[in-house]
């Protein structure tokens, strides 16, 4: 019954056509040996993701598993092993690159992680806690997490959680305390997210804060829940999207966009009037960038932002809203490329299709 019950859902997918064609460039490189300024003292040699929130004219970035320098070389998962990092930076023009001006720190200057996994073997408890989504509701920062249970490479880079949460700060992201509880369980379909709580169409007036959800992976569709804004931490405020209304059942979330999300990222555009999601399709191995006049959709047809021919292993594309420029046919974005793992800044210009 499971099976025809999500084979339905495949088929009954609502999918409008596409408006937009995007040609994307790397700027520069954002984290690493490479990046400017020197990220020895930090110990950052690699890192990945960077999803971002804005809060007192900075922006706070997040970003998942780091490892320091060993020696001259970067070696994946070695040296000061830390499941996440938070850094600030007040670029609002990142036309020529990004500088990361300071970072949650310890008294020795290397950067620290805002909420640490336990770093069990994987598959025994806790691998990893690797931050998902940030928003920012007044002066008052939400870090959404997954608790990693561990990683499958041999199965197409799955993974399986344990559980996810918010962590919340009230200082601009200088320190953070663990949310009221648990948002999802281990076999959530909300264990991932992108959330904004921008003004746009279908939140005019920023009552709610929006959540585009996937499981844990790179295989799952993606589903729309929403929360008053002033009540984020309150599981049973949200509510959730069934295709045609909104119900407080999360197990009746319909799936908006087909299997294949993962990593996603959610903005309004004010210059174009419609909201945009980048993702990670795990099937292709491409970051895709979607459209829709509301959050719930119906959302487009996929715009290639990133493919493995031109950026080797390319994923995570994380927006803020200072970065979109005002006719909304341009925006910069934060990448990942997992061979080279580190983070780089991006530029997507938009073209209207004339045909």
């Amino acid at each position: 019954m499971k099976a025809i019950i999500a084979a339905l859902s495949l088929i009954a997918w609502p999918a409008c056509g596409q408006e937009f064609t995007a040609t994307t460039t790397l700027v520069r490189q954002l984290t690493g040996a490479e990046a400017h300024p020197d990220m020895v003292t930090r110990d950052i040699c690699g890192t990945d993701l960077g999803t971002m929130a804005e809060v007192g004219g900075t922006i706070v970035l997040a970003f998942g598993d780091t490892f320091g320098f060993h020696g001259d070389s970067c070696q994946r998962f070695g040296g000061n092993f830390r499941s996440n990092v938070i850094g600030f930076t007040t670029d609002m023009d990142p036309s020529d690159g990004v500088v990361i001006e300071d970072w949650l720190a310890g008294a020795d200057g290397r950067a620290i992680a805002a909420v640490e996994g336990r770093h069990d073997p994987p598959f025994t408890g806790e691998f990893t806690k690797i931050p998902t989504a940030m928003v920012a509701i007044g002066d008052t920062l939400y870090l959404h997490y997954m608790s990693v249970k561990g990683f499958d490479f041999s199965s197409g880079f799955a993974w399986l959680c344990n559980y996810s949460r918010f962590i919340v700060s009230k200082d601009g992201g200088r320190t953070w305390v663990e949310g009221k509880r648990d948002f999802g369980d281990y076999q959530s379909t909300f264990n991932m997210l992108a959330l904004s709580a921008q003004s746009g169409a279908g939140n005019a007036d920023g009552t709610y804060v929006y959540a585009i959800g996937t499981p844990c992976g790179q295989s799952f569709g993606a589903r729309v829940g929403r929360v008053p804004a002033a009540e984020l931490e309150e599981t049973k405020a949200w509510e959730y999207w069934d295709g045609s209304a909104w119900t407080k059942d999360r197990s009746q979330a319909a799936e908006v966009i087909k299997p294949g999300v993962s990593m996603p990222s959610l903005a309004w555009n004010a210059g174009i009037g419609r909201w945009m999601l980048t993702s990670l399709n795990g099937f292709t191995s491409m970051i895709e960038l979607r459209f829709a006049e509301r959050p719930e959709g119906p959302w487009s047809d996929a715009v290639i932002l990133a493919d493995w021919f031109d950026y080797v292993t390319p994923y995570g594309a994380f927006m803020t809203p200072s970065w979109i420029s005002e006719d909304g046919l341009s925006f910069y974005f934060v990448m990942s490329q997992f061979g080279r793992y580190n983070t780089f800044v991006m530029k997507a210009e938009l073209e209207r299709r004339t045909e």
